[in-house]
Protein backbone atom coordinates (compact mmCIF):
# COMPACT_ATOMS: atom_id res chain seq x y z
CA UNK A 1 0.00 0.00 0.00
CA UNK A 2 1.54 3.39 -1.05
CA UNK A 3 1.38 6.10 1.53
CA UNK A 4 1.18 9.50 0.78
CA UNK A 5 4.19 11.52 1.13
CA UNK A 6 4.83 13.93 4.48
CA UNK A 7 4.67 17.63 2.71
CA UNK A 8 7.86 18.92 3.65
CA UNK A 9 8.10 21.41 6.12
CA UNK A 10 7.94 25.33 4.59
CA UNK A 11 9.85 27.11 7.26
CA UNK A 12 9.43 30.75 5.18
CA UNK A 13 6.80 32.86 6.34
CA UNK A 14 6.20 36.11 3.77
CA UNK A 15 3.97 38.71 3.89
CA UNK A 16 1.28 38.94 0.89
CA UNK A 17 -1.67 41.07 -0.13
CA UNK A 18 -4.01 39.05 0.94
CA UNK A 19 -1.59 38.65 5.03
CA UNK A 20 0.87 35.90 5.99
CA UNK A 21 1.69 33.17 4.20
CA UNK A 22 4.27 30.10 4.70
CA UNK A 23 6.16 28.90 1.71
CA UNK A 24 8.89 26.37 1.14
CA UNK A 25 12.72 27.50 -0.21
CA UNK A 26 11.71 26.45 -3.76
CA UNK A 27 8.95 29.14 -3.47
CA UNK A 28 11.37 31.70 -1.80
CA UNK A 29 14.48 30.77 -4.57
CA UNK A 30 11.71 31.09 -7.28
CA UNK A 31 10.57 34.43 -6.04
CA UNK A 32 14.15 35.69 -5.54
CA UNK A 33 14.86 34.66 -9.26
CA UNK A 34 12.18 36.95 -10.60
CA UNK A 35 13.97 39.44 -8.43
CA UNK A 36 11.16 40.15 -5.84
CA UNK A 37 11.93 41.87 -2.84
CA UNK A 38 10.55 39.90 0.10
CA UNK A 39 11.96 36.71 -2.33
CA UNK A 40 15.42 38.31 -1.80
CA UNK A 41 15.05 39.18 1.40
CA UNK A 42 14.00 35.50 2.70
CA UNK A 43 16.57 34.10 0.60
CA UNK A 44 19.32 36.41 2.23
CA UNK A 45 18.42 35.49 5.75
CA UNK A 46 18.50 32.36 4.93
CA UNK A 47 22.03 31.77 3.52
CA UNK A 48 23.09 34.08 6.27
CA UNK A 49 22.17 32.05 8.84
CA UNK A 50 21.76 28.33 7.32
CA UNK A 51 18.49 27.93 6.92
CA UNK A 52 17.12 25.60 4.57
CA UNK A 53 20.45 25.87 2.23
CA UNK A 54 24.28 25.84 3.25
CA UNK A 55 25.23 28.99 5.19
CA UNK A 56 26.83 31.42 2.51
CA UNK A 57 27.21 35.21 3.65
CA UNK A 58 28.74 36.32 0.81
CA UNK A 59 24.96 35.58 -1.21
CA UNK A 60 23.62 36.43 1.63
CA UNK A 61 24.45 40.27 1.48
CA UNK A 62 24.65 40.08 -1.80
CA UNK A 63 20.05 39.50 -2.02
CA UNK A 64 19.90 41.80 1.17
CA UNK A 65 21.83 44.36 -0.69
CA UNK A 66 19.07 43.98 -4.03
CA UNK A 67 16.46 43.43 -1.69
CA UNK A 68 17.41 46.74 0.08
CA UNK A 69 18.14 48.43 -3.46
CA UNK A 70 14.78 47.64 -4.02
CA UNK A 71 13.14 49.21 -1.16
CA UNK A 72 12.22 46.57 0.96
CA UNK A 73 12.21 47.93 4.61
CA UNK A 74 13.28 44.66 6.54
CA UNK A 75 16.17 44.01 4.04
CA UNK A 76 17.06 47.45 4.99
CA UNK A 77 16.68 47.60 8.86
CA UNK A 78 18.70 44.34 9.21
CA UNK A 79 21.96 45.54 6.93
CA UNK A 80 21.93 48.75 9.48
CA UNK A 81 21.62 46.35 12.36
CA UNK A 82 24.70 44.64 11.05
CA UNK A 83 26.57 47.57 10.22
CA UNK A 84 25.96 49.42 13.72
CA UNK A 85 26.99 46.24 15.44
CA UNK A 86 30.42 45.94 12.85
CA UNK A 87 28.99 42.84 11.26
CA UNK A 88 28.74 44.30 7.75
CA UNK A 89 30.69 46.96 6.32
CA UNK A 90 29.13 47.36 2.73
CA UNK A 91 27.95 51.00 2.89
CA UNK A 92 28.82 54.25 5.17
CA UNK A 93 27.53 55.64 8.16
CA UNK A 94 25.31 58.06 5.87
CA UNK A 95 23.57 55.27 3.63
CA UNK A 96 23.26 53.35 6.89
CA UNK A 97 21.21 56.43 8.73
CA UNK A 98 19.22 56.71 5.57
CA UNK A 99 18.09 53.39 5.38
CA UNK A 100 17.61 53.45 9.00
CA UNK A 101 15.03 56.08 8.45
CA UNK A 102 13.11 54.10 5.82
CA UNK A 103 12.71 50.82 8.03
CA UNK A 104 11.75 53.57 10.78
CA UNK A 105 9.14 55.02 8.30
CA UNK A 106 7.81 51.38 8.00
CA UNK A 107 7.42 50.84 11.52
CA UNK A 108 10.18 48.42 12.13
CA UNK A 109 11.44 48.83 15.67
CA UNK A 110 15.12 48.28 15.03
CA UNK A 111 14.69 51.19 12.46
CA UNK A 112 13.32 53.61 14.52
CA UNK A 113 15.96 52.65 17.25
CA UNK A 114 18.81 53.25 14.59
CA UNK A 115 17.35 56.48 13.54
CA UNK A 116 16.62 57.52 16.69
CA UNK A 117 20.44 56.98 17.55
CA UNK A 118 21.38 59.05 14.78
CA UNK A 119 18.89 62.25 15.70
CA UNK A 120 20.43 61.80 19.03
CA UNK A 121 24.08 61.49 18.06
CA UNK A 122 23.73 64.08 15.08
CA UNK A 123 25.37 60.89 13.34
CA UNK A 124 24.86 62.73 9.45
CA UNK A 125 21.36 63.76 10.31
CA UNK A 126 20.96 67.41 12.27
CA UNK A 127 21.16 66.60 16.62
CA UNK A 128 17.28 66.50 17.25
CA UNK A 129 16.80 65.18 20.82
CA UNK A 130 13.14 65.48 20.87
CA UNK A 131 13.00 63.34 17.04
CA UNK A 132 15.34 60.87 18.94
CA UNK A 133 12.83 60.49 22.00
CA UNK A 134 9.84 60.00 20.01
CA UNK A 135 11.74 56.99 17.70
CA UNK A 136 12.83 55.46 20.77
CA UNK A 137 9.17 55.59 22.13
CA UNK A 138 8.15 54.05 18.96
CA UNK A 139 10.45 51.64 19.26
CA UNK A 140 10.19 51.06 22.88
CA UNK A 141 6.14 50.47 22.27
CA UNK A 142 6.53 47.55 19.86
CA UNK A 143 8.99 45.58 22.87
CA UNK A 144 12.26 46.70 21.99
CA UNK A 145 14.64 46.90 25.07
CA UNK A 146 17.82 48.85 24.08
CA UNK A 147 15.42 51.73 22.83
CA UNK A 148 13.60 51.92 26.38
CA UNK A 149 17.65 52.20 27.50
CA UNK A 150 17.81 55.10 25.45
CA UNK A 151 15.06 56.53 26.78
CA UNK A 152 15.96 55.99 29.94
CA UNK A 153 19.77 57.74 28.87
CA UNK A 154 17.60 60.34 27.79
CA UNK A 155 16.06 60.95 30.86
CA UNK A 156 18.60 60.96 32.76
CA UNK A 157 20.97 63.96 31.20
CA UNK A 158 17.41 65.85 30.21
CA UNK A 159 18.26 65.46 26.40
CA UNK A 160 15.07 66.62 24.98
CA UNK A 161 12.58 65.85 28.03
CA UNK A 162 13.21 67.42 31.71
CA UNK A 163 15.25 65.66 33.68
CA UNK A 164 14.18 62.65 35.56
CA UNK A 165 15.95 60.42 37.67
CA UNK A 166 13.55 58.18 38.55
CA UNK A 167 11.94 58.10 35.36
CA UNK A 168 15.29 57.25 34.23
CA UNK A 169 15.85 54.17 36.65
CA UNK A 170 12.33 52.82 36.19
CA UNK A 171 13.00 52.69 32.48
CA UNK A 172 16.40 51.22 33.29
CA UNK A 173 14.78 48.60 35.14
CA UNK A 174 12.38 47.69 32.46
CA UNK A 175 14.83 47.20 30.11
CA UNK A 176 17.16 45.52 32.20
CA UNK A 177 14.47 42.93 33.55
CA UNK A 178 13.52 42.45 29.67
CA UNK A 179 17.51 41.28 29.53
CA UNK A 180 19.06 44.16 28.40
CA UNK A 181 22.63 43.73 29.24
CA UNK A 182 23.38 47.27 29.16
CA UNK A 183 20.51 48.43 31.28
CA UNK A 184 21.43 45.71 33.77
CA UNK A 185 24.46 47.42 34.40
CA UNK A 186 22.85 50.61 34.32
CA UNK A 187 20.82 49.64 36.85
CA UNK A 188 23.17 48.38 39.08
CA UNK A 189 24.97 51.90 38.97
CA UNK A 190 21.51 53.24 40.20
CA UNK A 191 21.45 51.08 42.92
CA UNK A 192 25.31 51.57 43.68
CA UNK A 193 24.81 55.52 43.37
CA UNK A 194 21.31 56.04 44.17
CA UNK A 195 20.03 57.73 41.13
CA UNK A 196 16.94 57.43 41.08
CA UNK A 197 16.15 55.03 43.82
CA UNK A 198 17.34 54.36 47.49
CA UNK A 199 20.86 53.09 47.34
CA UNK A 200 21.13 49.64 47.85
CA UNK A 201 24.61 47.75 47.26
CA UNK A 202 23.40 44.26 47.49
CA UNK A 203 20.69 45.10 45.16
CA UNK A 204 23.60 46.92 42.68
CA UNK A 205 25.65 43.68 42.59
CA UNK A 206 22.30 41.64 42.19
CA UNK A 207 22.04 43.63 38.63
CA UNK A 208 26.32 43.63 37.93
CA UNK A 209 26.06 40.10 38.42
CA UNK A 210 23.45 39.18 35.97
CA UNK A 211 25.37 42.12 33.54
CA UNK A 212 28.76 40.18 33.98
CA UNK A 213 27.34 36.76 33.88
CA UNK A 214 26.68 37.82 30.18
CA UNK A 215 29.90 39.18 29.82
CA UNK A 216 29.40 42.98 30.65
CA UNK A 217 33.30 43.84 31.47
CA UNK A 218 32.16 46.99 33.31
CA UNK A 219 29.96 45.47 35.41
CA UNK A 220 32.73 42.58 36.40
CA UNK A 221 34.67 45.57 37.60
CA UNK A 222 31.94 47.06 39.25
CA UNK A 223 31.56 43.88 41.61
CA UNK A 224 35.96 44.46 42.19
CA UNK A 225 34.40 47.48 43.51
CA UNK A 226 31.42 47.56 45.88
CA UNK A 227 33.16 43.86 47.28
CA UNK A 228 36.36 46.09 48.29
CA UNK A 229 33.99 49.19 49.37
CA UNK A 230 30.97 46.78 51.45
CA UNK A 231 28.01 48.76 53.14
CA UNK A 232 25.90 47.83 55.50
CA UNK A 233 23.95 45.92 52.62
CA UNK A 234 26.40 44.16 51.24
CA UNK A 235 29.32 42.47 53.31
CA UNK A 236 33.48 43.68 52.31
CA UNK A 237 34.62 40.00 50.29
CA UNK A 238 38.41 40.31 49.61
CA UNK A 239 38.76 37.01 47.74
CA UNK A 240 35.34 38.11 45.37
CA UNK A 241 36.93 41.63 44.62
CA UNK A 242 40.04 39.77 43.98
CA UNK A 243 38.12 37.70 41.49
CA UNK A 244 36.09 39.98 39.68
CA UNK A 245 38.98 42.35 39.37
CA UNK A 246 40.53 39.17 37.89
CA UNK A 247 37.90 38.81 35.34
CA UNK A 248 37.38 41.85 34.20
CA UNK A 249 41.39 42.66 33.85
CA UNK A 250 41.57 39.46 31.57
CA UNK A 251 38.44 40.77 29.77
CA UNK A 252 40.74 43.84 29.16
CA UNK A 253 39.99 46.54 31.63
CA UNK A 254 42.71 48.32 32.51
CA UNK A 255 41.58 49.86 36.01
CA UNK A 256 41.24 46.10 37.01
CA UNK A 257 45.02 45.30 35.39
CA UNK A 258 45.77 48.00 37.99
CA UNK A 259 44.10 46.61 40.92
CA UNK A 260 44.89 43.02 40.20
CA UNK A 261 48.07 43.60 40.17
CA UNK A 262 47.82 45.56 43.73
CA UNK A 263 46.06 42.52 45.31
CA UNK A 264 49.17 39.90 44.85
CA UNK A 265 51.41 43.06 45.54
CA UNK A 266 49.74 43.41 48.93
CA UNK A 267 48.29 39.48 49.01
CA UNK A 268 45.20 41.26 49.31
CA UNK A 269 41.96 38.78 48.81
CA UNK A 270 44.76 36.62 47.08
CA UNK A 271 48.01 35.16 48.11
CA UNK A 272 51.13 37.55 48.08
CA UNK A 273 53.19 36.84 44.23
CA UNK A 274 55.01 40.24 43.46
CA UNK A 275 55.91 38.06 39.78
CA UNK A 276 52.44 38.34 39.14
CA UNK A 277 51.99 41.61 40.43
CA UNK A 278 54.16 42.82 38.31
CA UNK A 279 53.14 40.87 34.97
CA UNK A 280 49.73 42.81 35.57
CA UNK A 281 51.01 46.00 36.75
CA UNK A 282 53.08 46.18 33.68
CA UNK A 283 49.74 45.06 31.19
CA UNK A 284 47.83 48.49 32.97
CA UNK A 285 51.12 50.27 32.10
CA UNK A 286 51.27 49.06 28.72
CA UNK A 287 47.72 50.30 28.24
CA UNK A 288 48.15 53.79 29.39
CA UNK A 289 47.74 53.14 33.21
CA UNK A 290 49.45 56.43 35.05
CA UNK A 291 49.48 55.31 37.90
CA UNK A 292 50.63 51.65 37.54
CA UNK A 293 53.77 53.08 35.94
CA UNK A 294 54.61 55.13 39.13
CA UNK A 295 54.15 52.21 41.15
CA UNK A 296 56.49 49.96 38.77
CA UNK A 297 59.19 52.74 39.36
CA UNK A 298 58.44 52.69 43.17
CA UNK A 299 59.22 49.02 43.09
CA UNK A 300 62.29 49.14 41.37
CA UNK A 301 63.84 52.18 43.32
CA UNK A 302 63.12 49.70 46.36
Amino acid sequence: MLMPEKEPDKGFIIETDEGQTEVGIEEIERMAEEEDPVGMYALGMAYLFGHAVGQDSGKGYDLLEKAAEKGNPDAKALLVNMFFEGDYMGFDTKKAVEYAKDAADAGIPEGQLYYGIACMDGNTVPQDYEEAMRQFRASAKQGNSEARNSMAFMYLEGLGVEKDEAKAFRLFKNAASAGNINAQYQTGVCYETGCGCTANLDKAREWYEKAASSGDSYAMDRLGIIYYNGSKDLKKDPEKSFEWFLKAASDGMVDSMYSVGCYYLEGFGVERDETEARKWLNMAKDNGHKTAEELLESLGRQ
